[in-house]
């Protein structure tokens, strides 16, 4: 099993933050996002661990990861980052992280032992941190929704701004767990169905996968810290002395 971090946008509503550095060298109680993140992996004894590179790609030199190049960065987005990465995705088990999320090694913990080929991990607490960061949490908010059977919870809806907040069962947290054979079903997707994937990020796609396959997606369930840094208001709230974490 590897790792893989998805680390090459720049981050454009981070602002002034991101003008010098990527996204992920913010920091949070003077540790990097980006190292906060490989720890999870170090302490879950995942030691190979695979970074998708671009905005500012020489700041990565120095940390101790495999590099994947998305020179493309600019005119993609997060999917296609992913997709960089598919020679290591269709032969390794993968555990896969955004780059602007800060969460307890107990998250990817949840996400190994989990069986199944394609599995997102569903943030319960959603509501206490969403409350912080809008006044109106429907802002930002995204559809999710599964289908509980004997045999797990699966994904059957995700993207798209919900129409009520007593609609949503979670949301997704920036992190999931991708097999080989699982790999194999999304590159026969994108092939059968001839998608075009440079604009998409991961929900919108996956809300176009999920209309095809039903019961493909697991879900499992994290409640604990959690917090993602999409905005300057975001760094702000994280690094209060009244923060979530």
């Amino acid at each position: 099993m590897q790792g893989l971090i998805l680390a090459a946008g720049r981050g454009s509503r981070l602002k002034q933050l991101t003008q010098k550095k990527p996204k992920s060298f913010n920091k949070y109680k003077d540790k990097r996002y980006i190292d906060i993140i490989i720890n999870n992996f170090i302490i879950n004894k995942i030691d190979k661990i695979n970074i998708v590179v671009g905005y500012k790609k020489n700041f990565f030199q120095d940390i101790k990861c495999k590099k994947i190049l998305n020179s493309r960065w600019q005119k993609t987005s997060i999917f296609f980052s992913l997709y960089c990465a598919r020679k290591i995705l269709s032969r390794n088990t993968c555990l896969v992280s955004y780059s602007d999320i800060i969460y307890k090694e107990k998250a990817l913990k949840i996400l190994k032992r989990k069986k199944g080929d394609i599995v997102f991990l569903n943030n319960t607490n959603w509501k206490k941190t969403w409350k912080k960061r809008f006044k109106n949490p429907l802002r930002d908010l995204e559809n999710f929704e599964y289908v509980k059977t004997k045999k797990g919870n699966f994904l059957t809806n995700i993207g798209g701004r919900p129409k009520s907040i007593t609609s949503i069962k979670g949301q997704f947290s920036g992190l999931l767990k991708i097999t080989p054979a699982g790999w194999k079903k999304i590159i026969g997707f994108i092939r059968k169905e001839k998608i075009n994937i440079n604009k998409l990020d991961i929900t919108s796609f996956f809300s176009k996968f999920v209309k095809k396959y039903q019961r493909v997606i697991k879900i499992v369930d994290y409640k604990d810290m959690w917090f993602e840094v999409d905005t300057v208001e975001d760094f702000k709230i994280l690094n209060s002395k009244k923060n979530l974490i």
